[in-house]
């Protein structure tokens, strides 16, 4: 595929292949909205590897919309999917869900469009949030489905000082089949109950604003295991067909399960064996440092394609699947011309337009 946005795209001297703009001096302020982000990390690699799957653990998610034509999702049963009724669990899931699986050259196009997408609800319209047993069944569905990544979006989980046994059980299974999870990192996060039920390869994403202040408060697994990226504004599919723009760590983290999954699937197709604690010490070790308001804070960041480069870079032959896009100014040049008119086609079609 080797479509991208490359007007958006920011030059950067390169250094021994790895691009310098990934490492800022601690305290340089950057000013990156979550969609300038978004754009910039649109279809690394190619758009994913169609043998990664990735499973979305939050609301349903509207599989009618017009951004998911053409995208290979399973909706899986649970005991949230039968507390949806279209509402804002339902609305959350499929802004989530198409930042990841949007189809090329639709109203919302995903950064792992080619990968296969588990549909696995954790959150019901309402908004009794998800128990220990819940989450656990929900991730025992995900592994017996064959994820290879699994994105747990914040909510209201129940506060305990240790995990139900369940969780723990299932949580061991995911350590012995080395799959990647990713949380968005806050206040309302299960990154910490993930980690205290004994979580490996676990990622915690926390979102900035423009101004590089948290959003949505930290929580320890962020601080431990976890970067922030943006998460202002960031597009995608509404209910009724609709687009729109969401914030916070949900989105964010989003994103960032999109270009681990491409990471993984770069890694599997240069002859390595999928190692996803190889792409957690990855994606870590190629932020930017960040100089927090505070101690506590995340000290790491992701601003965009050019930490997707280092972190290839880090995995050695996974930088040959790096896809460049747009090397070809004429190739540039139709894509955005078929895009934007294959949108405004799609669009007029879409509920309540003009």
């Amino acid at each position: 595929m080797g479509l991208g946005f490359g007007p958006w795209a920011r030059v950067a001297p390169i250094w021994n292949g790895v691009s310098t703009r990934a490492w800022k001096p601690a305290g340089e302020v950057v000013a990156v909205s979550g969609a300038e982000f978004q754009r910039d990390i649109l279809f690394a690699f190619d758009g994913g590897d169609p043998a990664i799957t990735i499973a979305v653990l939050d609301g349903p998610t509207d599989r009618m919309h017009d951004c998911f034509v053409g995208a290979r999702l399973a909706p899986l049963t649970t005991a949230a999917s039968l507390r949806c009724h279209d509402g804002y669990a339902t609305a959350q899931g499929t802004h989530i869900a198409s930042l990841l699986f949007g189809q090329p050259c639709s109203s919302v196009e995903g950064v792992a469009p080619l990968c296969r997408g588990l549909i696995v609800p954790i959150f019901g319209d309402d908004g009794l949030g998800c128990t220990h047993v819940e989450l656990a069944q929900a991730l025992t569905a995900s592994l017996d489905a064959g994820a290879d990544v699994i994105l747990v979006s914040g909510g209201v989980f129940p506060q305990r000082r240790r995990p139900e046994p369940e969780l723990i059980a299932v949580v061991a299974e995911c350590n012995a089949r080395d799959v990647l999870i990713v949380t968005g990192g806050g206040r309302d996060g299960c990154g910490s109950l993930l980690r205290l039920a004994g979580a490996v390869n676990v990622l915690s994403v926390g979102a900035v604003d423009p101004r590089g202040r948290l959003q949505g408060g930290g929580d320890s697994s962020l601080r431990e295991v976890g970067l922030v990226a943006p998460g202002a504004a960031i597009i995608g599919a509404a209910l009724q067909g609709r687009v729109g723009q969401r914030s916070g760590a949900n989105s964010a983290a989003a994103l960032i399960a999109g270009i681990a999954a491409s990471l993984l699937g770069a890694q599997g197709r240069s002859g390595q064996a999928l190692d996803s604690g190889a792409v957690i010490a990855a994606m870590l070790k190629s932020a930017t440092p960040r100089m927090a308001p505070g101690h506590a804070e995340c000290q790491r960041a992701w601003w965009g394609r050019d930490n997707v480069r280092a972190a290839a870079a880090h995995l050695g032959g996974a930088a040959e699947h790096w896809a460049d896009p747009f090397a070809s100014p004429l190739l540039e040049s139709w894509y955005l011309t078929y895009a934007k008119t294959l949108r405004a086609g799609r669009a007029a079609s879409r509920p309540g337009a003009g």
